[in-house]
């Protein structure tokens, strides 16, 4: 028999373990570590590093917060079935052909099929992008096929009961298109997740990230069986600028389930619960079975590329709100690039969001 001591000692891991969430992460990313990136024809050092990964998996960890969990490999099918199937070829091959080390920024933009006859692999990548801001690297089709992975096993742990998962993917997924990458993202993970489970069941997606999900917002826009609500600084200031608008409501099918809630820029966590509050309402009015959340800690006061006023500790209230609707809910991570306050963001959020599980999906 246990004595009294082991049995409280046994009893405590049993707690720390409830407590914890599912974490999934892979350090395979690590290759894809692009040094610049290209914008209005200059250089600047690129914000989406190897690190941001690292920072948030360690806080967690050193936390108790979470339970490190290896991702499995799912076929490319699953990619496929959301992105055109020779995008995703065309990114494998072109990757193999860089040297190690370098990186292969696009040269211009085309949409003329033309461009993929060129000797110069800089002009065949623009045929793919929507801008100069995703380069490739020998490592890049590995780390963003390997994100979509840790999307997916997020999801089969949903699926399996657990109430809340995170999913560390990087590079970064909801502004990619069916064929166009940018905005630092390659294949969109949150996406190829909700489409895999969308036979099953209804799935909104709500996108926290300080930018709107243009690609999230474009594989979905014709489906009514996938809900896309986005929280976004305002197009009119904010990054991508061409999309996020209110008035973007879905077309066809799709119509009526598309909701965009523009923020202004240096609003504070009362303004942003505010609307917050709004966007789960009409995730709770679509009556989904899952939920996909795109969190980017890209929202906090400090990121160098946002435009916002949050704090580290106001993620815990976001994680809350979101925790109150009560469903099953996949975390996809998303932007943030402040790297001094991402561990403690990430620690906020995950302490706003209630342990446990629930019923396995389908059983």
């Amino acid at each position: 028999m246990l004595s009294n001591r082991a049995m409280i000692s046994h009893e405590s891991l049993l707690w720390t373990l409830l407590l914890q969430i599912p974490l999934v992460c892979s350090d395979i990313h690590v290759a894809h570590a692009p040094r610049l990136q290209t914008v209005d024809g200059r250089e600047h050092q690129h914000p989406e590093v190897p690190d941001r990964a690292r920072v948030i998996e360690r806080a967690l960890v050193r936390a108790n917060l979470a339970t490190p969990i290896k991702p499995v490999v799912h076929a490319d099918v699953t990619i496929d079935e959301v992105h055109d199937p020779e995008y995703r070829r065309f990114i494998k091959n072109v990757c193999q052909e860089i040297s190690e080390g370098a990186c292969l920024t696009p040269r211009g933009i085309s949409l003329d099929p033309k461009a993929l006859q060129s000797k110069d692999p800089a002009i065949r990548v623009g045929h793919y992008a929507f801008g100069q801001d995703a380069p490739l690297m020998r490592g890049t089709y590995r780390a963003a096929r390997e994100a979509c992975d840790i999307a997916l096993t997020g999801l089969d742990h949903v699926r399996n009961g657990a109430r809340h998962v995170f999913a560390l993917c990087r590079p970064p997924g909801h502004h990619a298109e069916y064929a166009r990458m940018g905005g630092f993202c390659y294949f969109n993970n949150a996406v190829v997740a909700a489409h895999s489970f969308s036979s099953q069941g209804r799935v909104a997606m709500l996108d926290l990230d300080y930018h709107h999900g243009n690609g999230s917002q474009n594989l979905t826009y014709e489906r009514a069986d996938i809900l896309y609500v986005s929280l976004h600084a305002d197009p009119a200031f904010a990054y991508p600028g061409f999309s996020g608008w209110q008035e973007e409501v879905g077309v066809g099918a799709g119509e009526g389930y598309n909701a965009n809630f523009p923020l202004r820029a240096y609003l504070a966590i009362g303004e942003y619960l505010s609307s917050l509050e709004q966007a789960c309402e009409v995730v709770v009015a679509f009556d989904p079975d899952l939920v996909i959340v795109s969190i980017g800690f890209d929202t906090h006061t400090e990121d160098p590329i946002a435009q916002l006023s949050l704090d580290s500790c106001d993620f815990g209230r976001i994680a809350a709100c979101v925790d109150a609707m009560g469903l099953p809910t996949l975390h996809v991570l998303e932007g943030g690039y402040a790297l001094d306050y991402l561990g403690e963001s990430a620690m906020s959020y995950v302490q706003g969001l209630s342990p446990g599980t629930s019923s396995p999906m389908g059983h």
